[in-house]
């Protein structure tokens, strides 16, 4: 369904001097998207059309306006109140929530309705959440493993999507794990580097190799926060320098410290995968300030 998208910002100090064009474009929005609103003519500041050559001044309100497929290639998915979805923050753009352990992340199939999408897709409808002018709908922007818990940024409207796909992809958007894994290690701190690749005996899980055996680059940092000795465990912060599939649990496994509770890798049995998205920092659509957020739950 084509609908129509309007998003207007003052312009801040930081922002003043540049032009339409370098202000969306330090703004991560996507060359594609840049290129609909241009070619819609959907420029205004103060209310008069303008080109993308601008000088934008402090104070200035420029308004976007641009007609999009509101699907975006996902979605829409169906709303399911019964999923009680805990909201970290929200503006008028996205949403960051704390995803449970054991939720899948997206629905396959229209029959399926048991997703963290499903439940923040309920969510805004309870709330009869707007976004640029429209209803807002759940848009996936990353993903994490089923087991995985914790922070997961959902979108409102497709301008953002764009932002922060961008922002993911360019590393701008930095994510921080906390892990319980098995073992003690004999460097507090470090990095693991193996590459990674396809698993030849399981399509859906992945092995660390070398690159001539089909590996891509991987880098994973790591810090032991705590010990338990007498377990024969740890709990350590991971910090995601690239983005492989099971990145963490594949380098962790690696090293002798599968995570608890991962049947896939080798971890030991537990209750859930103990892996947690922690922490997210990322530079805030539109207005570019750096925020942080961090789960303050004492998950250990």
């Amino acid at each position: 369904m084509i609908e129509q998208y309007v998003k207007t910002i003052q312009i801040n100090q930081a922002a003043a001097g540049l032009s339409v064009k370098a202000y969306l474009t330090n703004c991560f929005l996507s060359k594609q998207m840049r290129g609909k609103i241009r070619q819609q003519r959907g420029i205004r500041v103060n209310g008069q059309r303008q080109s993308t050559a601008y000088t934008l001044r402090a104070g200035d309100y420029l308004t976007l306006t641009v007609a999009l497929d509101s699907e975006n290639g996902q979605g829409p998915y169906p709303a399911n109140p019964d999923i009680v979805v805990a909201v970290v923050f929200e503006n008028e753009d996205f949403l960051l929530v704390n995803k449970a352990a054991g939720m899948k992340m997206h629905p396959h199939s229209p029959r399926e309705t048991d997703t963290l999408l499903n439940g923040v897709q309920a969510y805004l409808d309870q709330h009869q959440s707007q976004s640029l002018g429209r209803a807002a709908k759940a848009y996936m922007t990353h993903r994490l493993d089923r087991g995985t818990s914790g922070l997961v940024l959902v979108g409102k409207n497709p301008l953002v999507v764009s932002i922060l796909n961008r922002q993911i992809k360019e590393k701008i958007a930095v994510k921080q794990y906390l892990a319980r894994v098995s073992g003690l290690f004999k460097e507090r701190k470090g990095a693991f580097t193996q590459a990674i690749g396809p698993s030849k005996e399981n399509s859906y899980r992945q092995r660390a190799c070398s690159i001539e055996a089909g590996g891509l680059p991987a880098r994973t940092q790591y810090e032991v926060l705590a010990e338990n000795e007498e377990k024969g465990e740890s709990l350590v912060q991971l910090d995601l320098l690239t983005g492989r599939m099971h990145q963490l649990r594949v380098h962790l496994a690696h090293a002798g410290h599968s995570i608890l509770g991962d049947d896939w890798y080798g971890g030991k049995k537990a209750s859930r995968l103990f892996l947690q998205s922690t922490k997210l920092c990322l530079k805030m659509p539109w207005t570019m300030e750096e925020r942080s957020f961090q789960l303050n739950e004492n998950w250990q």
